[in-house]
C-alpha cells in the first residue's frame, strides 16, 4: 500500500514537550498500542473519530513525522467505563484502569480553564460520564530510523502510479531538471506531479518502475535496447505533457532532446528517476534502489547511467560507484546538469 503523506491527518501525543517524547518513543517501541483523549477536544477542532483502518502521521516535539500508524479500534465511552486492558495497552506502567484515570485526570485538568473557555461552559468538568476515544493503533511505518538493508523493493503496477507520482512530485519540487522545463512556478507542485503520472503509467506498464520501502521510494530504470520504445512512449503522452505546460511542451521537449543527446551510445541500463518522500530521507531508502539498479547492470555486464541536476547529489553517487563523464548547461539558460556512469566491476 502507497501512502500520500502529506494527504494523510497528522497528530502527536499530548502537547509538544517531555510528555509527548516519552509517549512518542513508547509507541515506536511498539509498548504503547493505546491512547485516550477527550471526545469533547475532537468535537471542538472539528475532527471525526478515529475509525479502523484509518491512517495517520505521528509528529514528535517538533512537529517532525515519525511513524505512519494506523488505527485498529476506536471506542466511544464513559471514563468510568475504560477498562484495565486498554489503559495496560496504553504502555505507560498502568497497573488498572484506576490508575490510567488518576493520570488523565491530572493531565485533562491542567488546562481545563481552557477548555471551559473553548465550550463556553464554566461548569464543565471531568467525571465518571464524560466521553473519551479509546483508540488502539499499530505503527505502520517507521520514518525515523534507518531501515538499513532490509528495504523491500517491487515492481509497480500501472493503478499504482498516481501515490507515487505524489512521492516524486514533493521529493522534485525544488530540482532545476523538474522546475525549468516547466516554465513557470504556477501550480507546480500540482503541474509536475500530473507530469509524472503521465509519463510513468506506461513506465510501469513496460516494467521500468519499481518501489521501495512500502512506496516511500520510487525508481524508474530503464533497461538497454529500451529508447525506441521510450520515445514511442513519450510520443503518445506528448499530449499530456503538453497540457501541463505553458508553452505546450515546447521547453520540456528540447530540454530532454538534450539530456538524451548527452547519453553514450553503448548498451546501459539508465537510472531515470530516483526520488524518497521528503519525510523519510537519510534512511537508507535511496541506497537501496540505487543497489538494487547496480545489481540489474553488473548481471548484464553494462554501464549504468543516470544524470542530475544537483550538485550535492554527486558524493551519494560518487560513493556508489558513480563517475561525471560529462556535465554542461542545458541550451537557452537551462540549469547545469552532470552525467554519470558507473562501469562494471566498480567498487563502491
Amino acid at each position: 500500500m502507497h501512502h500520500d503523506l502529506e494527504a494523510l491527518p497528522r497528530w502527536g501525543f499530548a502537547f509538544p514537550g517531555p510528555i509527548r517524547d516519552e509517549l512518542t518513543a513508547l509507541a515506536l517501541a511498539g509498548t504503547k498500542t493505546a491512547t485516550a483523549g477527550l471526545l469533547v477536544e475532537l468535537e471542538l477542532d472539528g475532527e471525526a473519530v478515529p475509525v479502523a483502518g484509518e491512517r495517520s502521521v505521528l509528529l514528535d516535539s517538533a512537529e517532525r513525522p515519525v511513524a505512519i500508524v494506523e488505527t485498529t479500534s476506536c471506542r466511544i465511552v464513559r471514563l468510568a467505563d475504560v477498562d484495565d486492558a486498554h489503559a495496560i495497552d496504553e504502555g505507560e506502567g498502568y497497573a488498572d484502569a484506576a490508575a490510567f484515570r488518576a493520570t488523565h485526570e491530572r493531565f485533562w485538568g491542567s488546562y481545563l480553564d481552557e477548555l471551559r473557555a473553548r465550550l463556553g461552559d464554566r461548569s464543565f468538568a471531568i467525571t465518571d460520564d464524560t466521553l473519551v476515544t479509546a483508540e488502539r493503533f499499530r505503527v505502520v511505518t517507521r520514518l525515523d530510523t534507518p531501515p538499513g538493508r532490509d528495504v523491500v523493493i517491487r515492481r509497480v503496477a500501472p493503478a499504482e502510479v498516481p501515490a507515487l507520482a505524489a512521492v516524486l512530485a514533493r521529493a522534485f519540487a525544488a530540482d532545476p531538471m523538474l522546475v525549468w522545463p516547466m516554465v513557470t512556478t504556477d501550480d507546480l507542485p500540482a503541474r509536475i506531479r500530473a507530469m509524472f503520472e503521465a509519463i510513468d503509467t506506461p513506465f510501469a506498464r513496460e516494467g521500468w518502475m519499481v518501489e521501495a520501502a512500502d512506496g516511500l521510494g520510487v525508481m524508474t530504470l530503464l533497461p538497454p535496447g529500451s529508447a525506441a520504445r521510450e520515445e514511442q512512449l513519450a510520443a503518445e503522452v506528448a499530449p499530456l505533457t503538453a497540457a501541463v505546460s505553458p508553452d505546450g511542451g515546447a521547453r520540456y521537449d528540447a530540454f530532454w532532446s538534450w539530456i538524451w543527446s548527452m547519453l553514450p551510445d553503448e548498451p546501459h541500463w539508465l537510472l531515470d528517476q530516483l526520488a524518497v518522500e521528503p519525510a523519510a530521507q537519510g534512511r537508507g531508502i535511496a541506497g537501496a534502489m540505487v543497489r538494487h539498479a547496480v545489481e540489474r547492470a553488473e548481471a548484464d555486464g553494462i554501464p549504468l547511467f543516470l544524470e542530475t541536476g544537483i550538485e550535492r547529489n554527486l558524493g551519494f553517487y560518487a560513493r556508489n560507484g558513480f563517475r561525471v563523464f560529462a556535465e554542461g548547461d542545458a541550451p537557452d539558460g537551462g540549469p547545469h546538469v552532470w552525467f554519470l556512469r558507473r562501469d562494471p566491476g566498480t567498487a563502491s
